[in-house]
């Protein structure tokens, strides 16, 4: 991640700027869970948009997510607020609101509270993927891009979305690996699979409907349609 020394450009987390790569260009953008608002820092930098509101709950991140936009000049075009989700805040249709970092039930909880966010959706949850997709496509949110970063050792799926009204439920093998993630095979994705196939296998015990699941995952894997190798 970036020092404090205001003149080396920002240096993002592969999972941050996967999420900065899904950002259209627009007037704002609501970085919700900043904790050091590096993300906001590098969309202003970097001409994605021309402000932004780092957003978080607790004070510490806060103080952190100040001293940075500080040490980069940016108090001016980047504003910090303490608060819960987007309760207080009003993003327009073309502005983007980020919730990455977040799991995926507290994705939910924001979404639902603000419900419906007509900005660019970005979310990047650290658990509960799957529910989060059936959930935000059930309450009308379509599904446009999706990217897949690695970190640490770690996959990371990032999700754009669009509130439309109305959308096509996802089949339970879009739900796990993510409908654009599976028509886009990006680098990564048979690996990204074989994870998800490995914590798929040890909850058929407790969840044996899971299986049809995993036997999808196996047999694509098998025929090599998750590389774009074999596309």
């Amino acid at each position: 991640m970036a020092g404090t020394d205001r003149t080396a450009p920002v240096r993002l987390s592969p999972r941050l700027q996967a999420a900065a790569g899904l950002i259209a260009p627009c007037q704002t953008v609501y970085d919700i869970g900043t904790d050091h608002a590096w993300l906001p820092v590098w969309l202003v930098e970097n001409g994605v948009c021309q402000q932004a509101v780092a957003a978080d709950l607790r004070t510490g991140p806060l103080e952190r997510a100040r001293a940075n936009i500080l040490s980069r000049r940016l108090d001016g075009r980047i504003k910090t607020r303490q608060g819960d989700g987007l309760a207080g805040l009003a993003p327009a249709p073309d502005d983007a609101v980020v919730l990455a970092g977040l799991g995926g039930l507290e994705i939910r909880r924001i979404v639902a509270q603000a419900h419906p966010v007509l900005a660019q959706l970005i979310v990047q949850p650290m658990k509960t993927l799957p529910e989060l997709r059936q959930w935000l496509v059930s309450q009308g949110y379509s599904i446009c891009q999706e990217a897949l970063a690695r970190e640490r050792g770690r996959f990371y799926p990032v999700i754009k979305l669009r509130y439309e009204g109305s959308c096509r439920p996802l089949t339970d093998l879009e739900a796990w690996l993510g409908p654009c993630l599976l028509r886009d095979k990006p680098a990564g994705l048979a690996e990204y699979a074989a994870v998800l196939l490995h914590r798929l296998q040890r909850q058929l015990r407790g969840q044996p409907d899971l299986k049809s699941l995993a036997g999808q995952i196996a047999q694509l894997a098998e025929k090599g349609a998750l590389s774009d190798e074999h596309g």
